[in-house]
């Protein structure tokens, strides 16, 4: 008789194996902290370019099936008719379109700098020289308020006077005295921005070979996970990954687009109506407006308080049309653009945005919506699927009044409340106690006899 060990034990070793050789790695990791951030920052630094290019081809995937599919496709089957010229067709549209796809990705990049950056480096520069002007308008707007405030003026005018010394001790005894040290500073900057100048462009020639293999990269991961898993749970792999991928590239390149409206809104009525700093400021509504939720109030908090430092006026009148614009965007742009995506409650998305902003920061709070979406949806799936072999409903409002659910889906409500009972009953006594329904239920009993 041959001695075999049932799978059940083979995996319960095989999970006590990886519960121990995590403890031993995290056991290490924590006596070994400054080594293992060397190996991290070695790690990230190593496939920062690579990510970034997965990152970059991924948003400009729509872009290149513009081109393939509605330009060079066309072009393509006029070119070569015949059947046995499709791979020839495809090769010709695909070269064409990533081409194009990469040059107007730079075009934009490019010129967008090109034509920001000087703006916004004037618009700082003048903040900067124009500081003692703001803080004499900002004493006179102190000084004109009204007498019976004066307790209130005096202490802002404290509040201001110290913050002004303060600021200016700071430039004396720190700025000044360490210029050494942020030359240094600027000098080790230099070289990141150098380093972060070449993980871009290996990220655009990363994109570019992503762009034109997507499909075998596909194909790939899919067969990856067919092998590793059985069929049924690949195949709600795959439904998974189609449906993050719908959120999540909806999601971002919607907002991608609806904060650039914004952006350029911004900039027009600036414009018009003559306001400073209208590249700076266009700027900073535009790139918060892709947070939910909290974006918009964090672009036009600073960007009030700057115009409030010019005129009092013009930071009055831009918090007003940044209310107006918000509203316009919540409402009729953003639902354009983007539509439910998310298919979740403000409730959901509300907490996803808190718990991602907590954890990971800036892109937390932009990521958090989709990502808690996609793990809503799973949950969902799973809890229908669970209820489904249990024979209960799957739709929540089915579960608003139940009391107990017993084995094969029978299901109990809960008892009205004893008032409500009293009341039934008390109409019940009232109704046999009216004497004309006794003499008619009377003489319907005489009339049976």
């Amino acid at each position: 008789m041959k001695w075999r060990i049932e799978k059940k034990y083979i995996r319960a070793g095989a999970i006590a194996l990886a519960v121990i050789v995590l403890a031993i790695l995290f056991q290490f990791s924590l006596e070994h902290e400054a080594r293992m951030e060397e190996h991290k920052l070695v790690i990230s630094n190593t496939l920062m370019p690579i990510i970034l290019g997965f990152i970059l081809a991924y948003l400009l995937n729509p872009v290149l099936n513009f081109f393939e599919h509605y330009i060079f496709t066309p072009i393509a089957r006029f070119i070569w008719r015949r059947e046995e010229k499709i791979p020839t067709r495809r090769k010709f549209s695909r070269a064409l379109g990533v081409f194009c796809t990469m040059i107007l990705f730079l075009v934009i990049i490019i010129g967008g700098l090109y034509m920001v950056i000087p703006q916004v480096y004037q618009s700082l520069s003048k903040i900067v020289s124009d500081a003692p002007s703001y803080y004499n308008t900002l004493q006179k707007w102190l000084n004109s308020i009204e007498p019976e405030q004066t307790e209130f003026r005096k202490y802002l005018m404290v509040a201001m006077d110290r913050l002004y010394s303060q600021a200016i001790t700071y430039l004396n005894q720190n700025i000044l005295p360490n210029m050494d040290k942020i030359v240094a500073g600027i000098t080790s900057g230099i070289v990141g921005g150098l380093k972060m100048l070449m993980n871009f462009i290996l990220a655009i020639i990363i994109s570019v070979y992503v762009m034109a293999e997507k499909e075998t990269l596909i194909s790939v991961g899919k067969k990856l996970t067919y092998s590793l898993f059985n069929t049924k749970n690949a195949n709600g792999i795959l439904r998974g990954a189609r449906y993050a991928d719908r959120v999540f590239g909806g999601f971002v390149n919607g907002k991608i687009i609806d904060s650039f409206i914004i952006g350029v809104l911004c900039y027009v009525f600036m414009r018009i109506v003559e306001f400073d700093y209208p590249v700076l400021i266009s700027i900073i509504v535009g790139v918060t407006n892709i947070i939910p939720y909290f974006g918009p109030f964090i672009g036009a908090i600073p960007s009030v308080l700057i115009l409030l430092m010019v005129n009092v006026r013009e930071g009055l009148v831009f918090a007003i049309f940044v209310v107006v614009l918000q509203q316009l965007d919540g409402n009729i742009i953003g639902p354009l653009i983007l539509g439910d995506r998310l298919n979740m409650s403000s409730m959901w998305i509300l907490f996803a945005i808190l718990i991602g902003g907590g954890f990971f920061g800036v892109p937390g709070m932009i990521l958090g919506a989709p990502t808690f979406a996609c793990i809503y949806a799973l949950v969902s799936a799973l809890c229908r699927s669970k209820l489904q072999e249990k024979q209960l409903p799957a739709a929540t409002e089915a579960y608003y009044g139940v009391d107990q659910v017993e084995e094969g889906g029978i299901i109990h409500m809960m008892k009205a409340p004893e008032g409500k009972a009293d009341k039934k009953e008390k109409r019940g006594l009232k109704k046999k106690e009216n004497p004309k329904e006794e003499k008619a239920e009377h003489e319907k009993t005489e009339h049976e006899k």
